[in-house]
């Protein structure tokens, strides 16, 4: 059972790293397939996309791609009125086809005529969403299907494999745009991004030394304004493969895990090795009768490997048994490590490395016991007296050795885990800014019939108003995005007055549309100033709210109250510049993982139409209740726009540390694996050892020991391994920790609480597997012991 939970827990961990990582992308020459993205590292953004004049400059202007398209993914609403749904979406240019090498599975895929304005209501679906929606009907060439409220044409089906790209996209439909309306300063507007073929002669760095020249002329013949933004964001452009880009942000973590699961397989080894020894030290009579009978030593040898290994298989298959089990709760982690990646499965390289591992954890735990019986002289066993304990001494050396070592190993992942634990109780305890509680979120996404700019400003007032009618809500507001969440558009910006030294990066800000009553209703603290209001935008002159950071970043010392700054280019008078009128508390919309450290300015919504909003309604209502309810007056609205991404706040405040969370228990679970089998360890090398030295147990009690006296004897022997182990251990979790230092949050690697809790906890542990053989010493009557001999 040992060897079936530490292989089956490594087989398990292992198909996820092989899937996420090692697997080859099921394209043809995959290793050729890369990504161009931008990085701004002075501001923290060192994964950003690209844009349409990237790509067009790129795609011109380079001889090192045999194919270049561009790609993004967005969400949808598919059909009409109540049978409306929202579908996940990839919108690319027709090269991301060859860029893959992937082939239609019926009809065609789409050409660039249709990336022209007005010639891109063409749709391919991917298999998946074929055989599930269509059921592989082949007559699904030429449908229409309804898309964001405009017709579509399905004119192909999308191999599987391209699911593999992103499997989240249920159909594809062109990017479009009009080469007239293309601004050459538009070339940082990030908003899509570049994957592109290698020809077969060139490498990644020849790929990045081409766009990377590129770069350099717009810069050397940019206007100076551009330059200084570049400058100030230490723009640079870079070429990654697409697949080592991908798993770039969870590499650590997958390494951590595994790193894990291999403490655990080393953990189990020590446990069965010690066991065999155990049991070949309990042999040597019967393998000393063998060799007198005419065996030879290679014959014994073989023997006892055979039986290590005829072990470890039933080992492995039990193992393989439980990783095949635990393949679901595996894709649930996978789901919140890597969102776009398909389900994992067991394949034959999995099985190939579960059986790599049994083979040599039966060759590594087996030699163990046949050195030790190799070395011993089976001549002078047959006549050795079974009165003297000198047959075990070595064994029991040897034994301790394991067990300390086992501890240390114990310790270290115990480390890990504390460490993660605290790290996680520091996120989730990181205060949001405003009260979740009673608060429930839904989004809407209006289709194309309200692009004008009045009519949708005309739905937002509506919308708005309708929210209050209902029963039961005390507040109500919209706004563009959802606290936690992410998914907030990032700008340069522009300050009148800067109080900034002349070599300071680039200031930005995250933006956030919101309606009036958003602060109220979401019960952020307003510090300085006052919130929006109606006349903000009636002379035309916008104005802002900024948060806590903004002020103190671009404002230190001082009130940004009164303050002005623009996104993009200054005004030319100064009646036209933004005005700063509120600071507010701090709230993390993008998670309290957002390592850009950039602040958010939150602008009056009815200043734009963005396609989606988010509402917010508070109310005691129960949540079924409430939000039959807001269908119901979404319906009466518009029937054709539906409610979707429902939920409270703070549900969705605890789904932002999905990741996180689905590291620590994983890793936790492995501790505790680890911890439970390091009990065991210390248990049987103690059981052990007493059953060894019952005589001397028998004398010492005969000769007046008390019963508290071979108790202390015991544990101390227990407590004496454990304290090596826990020194040895702390050592190895400073040094191995600092790897760590990327995953935790508010958190040093050599935090001094977490080594002293888990250091206590496995102590305990150790105290308790050493009392059960120290009270059964305790026991051993004197009489009894010495009549045995």
């Amino acid at each position: 059972m040992t060897l079936a939970l530490c292989i089956g827990a490594n087989t398990a961990i292992f198909s996820m790293v092989y899937a996420l990582v090692l697997k080859p992308l099921p394209f043809p020459a995959p290793n050729r397939i890369v990504e161009i993205y931008n990085q701004f590292p002075l501001v923290g953004l060192n994964h950003f996309p690209s844009n349409i004049v990237q790509y067009t400059d790129f795609k011109t202007n380079t001889q090192a791609f045999a194919a270049i398209g561009l790609w993004n993914e967005g969400q949808v609403t598919v059909g009409d009125g109540s049978s409306s749904q929202r579908i996940a979406e990839g919108n690319c240019t027709a090269e991301i086809f060859d860029v893959l090498g992937v082939s239609p599975v019926i009809g065609q895929f789409f050409t660039l005529k249709n990336s022209r304005s007005g010639e891109d209501r063409v749709i391919v679906l991917t298999e998946s969403f074929w055989k599930s929606h269509f059921n592989e009907d082949p007559g699904v060439i030429g449908q229409a299907m309804r898309v964001d409220g405009n017709s579509y044409h399905i004119i192909g089906v999308a191999p599987q494999s391209l699911e593999a790209f992103n499997a989240r996209v249920r159909f594809l439909r062109p990017v479009a745009w009009n080469p007239a309306t293309i601004n050459p300063m538009a070339r940082y507007s990030c908003n899509i991004s570049i994957f592109a073929r290698l020809k077969p002669n060139v490498s990644v760095g020849g790929a990045l030394a081409q766009v990377a020249g590129l770069e350099r002329h717009y810069y050397d013949t940019a206007n100076p304004m551009m330059r200084g933004l570049l400058d100030r964001s230490g723009h640079q452009i870079a070429v990654g493969l697409m697949q080592a880009e991908r798993v770039k942000p969870i590499k650590p973590s997958l390494y951590l895990l595994q790193g894990g699961v291999v403490f655990v397989l080393l953990i189990g080894c020590v446990n069965i090795a010690n066991l065999l020894l155990t049991r070949a030290n309990g042999r040597q009579s019967e393998l000393a009768i063998r060799a007198a009978l005419g065996a030879t030593r290679g014959a014994i040898a073989r023997q006892l490997l055979v039986e290590s290994l005829l072990l470890t298989t039933a080992g492995a298959l039990l193992g393989i048994g439980l990783a095949y089990g635990a393949v679901d709760g595996i894709n649930h982690f996978t789901a919140k490590l890597l969102s776009n990646s398909l389900p994992i499965a067991i394949d034959d390289r999995v099985l190939g490395y579960a059986v790599g591992i049994a083979v040599a954890v039966g060759l590594l735990i087996g030699l163990l016991p046949v050195v030790h019986s190799l070395r011993a002289n089976l001549a002078e066993v047959i006549h050795r007296s079974s009165r003297s304990a000198s047959g075990g001494r070595g064994v029991r050396a040897i034994s301790s050795i394991l067990v300390t070592g086992q501890v240390a190993v114990a310790l270290v992942l115990l480390t890990g885990a504390g460490l993660l634990i605290h790290s996680f109780a520091n996120a989730i305890a990181v205060n949001p800014g405003f009260d979740p509680q009673n608060l429930v979120a839904g989004a809407i996404a209006l289709p194309g019939s309200y692009q004008a700019k009045d009519r949708a400003l005309a739905f937002q007032r509506r919308l708005d108003q309708g929210l209050r009618e209902i029963p039961g809500v005390e507040d109500a507001a919209l706004a563009t995005g959802v606290p936690f969440q992410g998914g907030l558009p990032i700008n340069a910006l522009t300050l009148k007055d800067s109080l900034l030294p002349r070599n300071a990066p680039q200031p930005g800000a995250f933006q956030i549309g919101v309606s009036l009553d958003y602060f109220q209703t979401l019960h952020i603290q307003l510090l300085e100033g006052r919130f929006l209001q109606d006349t903000d935008t009636a002379n035309g002159r916008l104005a802002y709210v900024v948060d806590q950071h903004f002020e103190q970043r671009y404002f230190p010392g001082h009130t940004a109250v009164g303050g002005h700054f623009t996104f993009g280019v200054a005004p030319k008078n100064d009646a036209d510049w933004p005005v700063i009128v509120g600071v507010v508390r701090n709230v993390p919309h993008n998670g309290v993982d957002d390592t850009s450290n950039n602040p958010f300015v939150y602008y009056p919504l009815q200043t734009s139409t963005p396609g989606g909003i988010h509402l917010f309604v508070r109310s005691v209502r129960p949540l079924a209740d409430l939000l039959a309810t807001l269908r119901d007056k979404l319906r009466t609205l518009d029937p054709s726009i539906p409610l979707f991404e429902t939920g409270t706040v703070q549900q969705a405040i605890d789904d932002s540390f999905d990741y996180r969370r689905a590291v620590m228990i994983l890793l936790v679970g492995f501790a505790v694996l680890a911890l439970f089998l390091s009990a065991i360890g210390i248990y049987g090398v103690l059981a052990y050892d007493v059953s060894q030295r019952t005589r001397e147990i028998g004398i010492r009690g005969a000769i007046g020991a008390t019963r508290g006296q071979i108790l202390g004897l015991v544990m101390r022997q227990g407590l004496w391994k454990t304290g090596i182990g826990l020194t040895v251990g702390l050592i190895s979790a400073v040094l191995l920790s600092r790897y760590m230092a990327s995953l935790l949050f508010d958190l040093k690697p050599t935090d001094p609480w977490a080594y002293l809790w888990v250091s206590l906890i496995l102590a305990l542990v150790a105290m308790a597997a050493s009392y059960l053989p120290a009270r059964r010493a305790a026991k051993i009557e004197p009489i009894e012991a010495l009549r045995t001999e």
